[in-house]
């Protein structure tokens, strides 16, 4: 189980150089004390990198430590422009930062000039986070590389109108096999009503109270319900009338198989009635015939 202590962190051997990339000139370097700033700015073009090394340890014990968040920051003092790089340590604990001016071009959008070297450390445990202002470091892009001052003035100008264009809709089918598939989904119902017709439907029972008229008035918007939500609305819209015809058509039906079921004990009531009193009027014994 490991618990966590905070603490304040210390930021010892800052050191700042500017290495020449065919290491012909010898680097010079710079220590900067926690939290002062450095004296002079450094200068870096497309053949040189500029470095920074230094060690996070602990205020009170001089344990070195690594926090969550340790972030490189330049600022361009001129255009507000912000460059944020990610300061890692290495295998000893010492963190290292190297820009190299060529390569990191197209994240400065190649725009020359004097950018503020701050360091941000942050973590859960820290009492003090750290926002160091450290230097100041002149960056030196290539002139035919750096865009004009007209383009970095016009920056906030309204933008050409981007005409967007739709994906054309795809090939409908041809409207003889839309009519055949439809004519196909609709040969059940179209079986099942001339079969009623040869064999001869028995609706006799069919009453016309207003439960058994609700409940079959309900059940066909069911399925035109199902039509228009194919064709106009929209799935929610759909389960909003569904609820309410299938409220409805649910207590009809309800009601309908109550009064069908009412009626049916009836019948057999009385066709019980009828039974004894027919075994009640029959003689005892047959009549004698001479």
């Amino acid at each position: 189980l490991k618990v966590k202590v905070s603490t304040k962190v210390a930021i010892n051997n800052m050191d700042l150089s500017v290495v020449d990339k065919d290491q012909s000139i010898g680097a010079k370097t710079t220590r900067v004390e926690y939290p002062n700033k450095a004296k002079t700015s450094f200068l870096a073009d497309s053949h040189q990198n500029f470095a920074m090394t230094f060690q996070l340890v602990d205020e009170a014990t001089g344990v070195e430590l690594t926090p969550h968040q340790t972030f490189v920051r330049l600022h361009n003092q001129k255009t507000g422009q912000e460059v944020v790089f990610v300061a890692e340590p290495d295998s000893k604990n010492l963190y290292k930062f190297e820009l190299d001016t060529a390569e990191r071009k197209t994240e400065f959008d190649s725009i020359s000039g004097t950018y503020a070297l701050y360091l941000m450390v942050g973590d859960a445990t820290l009492e003090n986070p750290v926002l160091w202002n450290v230097a100041d470091v002149v960056l030196k892009f290539l002139d035919e590389e750096a865009p004009s001052t007209v383009q970095s003035k016009n920056l906030y100008v309204p933008r050409p109108e981007i005409q967007h264009m739709f994906r054309e809709p795809e090939k409908r089918p041809p409207t003889v096999l839309s009519n055949t598939f439809t004519a196909l989904v609709l040969s059940p119902f179209l079986l099942l009503l001339i079969l009623w017709f040869k064999l001869g439907a028995n609706i006799s029972n069919l009453s016309l109270s207003p439960s058994c008229v609700l409940f079959h008035v309900g059940h066909a918007a069911m399925l035109g319900l199902m039509y228009v939500y194919w064709t106009q609305l929209n799935m929610f819209q759909t389960l909003k009338y569904l609820a309410i015809l299938g409220s409805l058509t649910f207590l009809a039906g309800n009601r309908m198989l109550a009064q069908k079921a009412v009626k049916r004990y009836r019948v057999v009531f009385l066709y019980f009635l009828f039974s004894i009193q027919s075994v009640n009027e029959m003689p005892l014994h047959p009549p004698l015939y001479t």
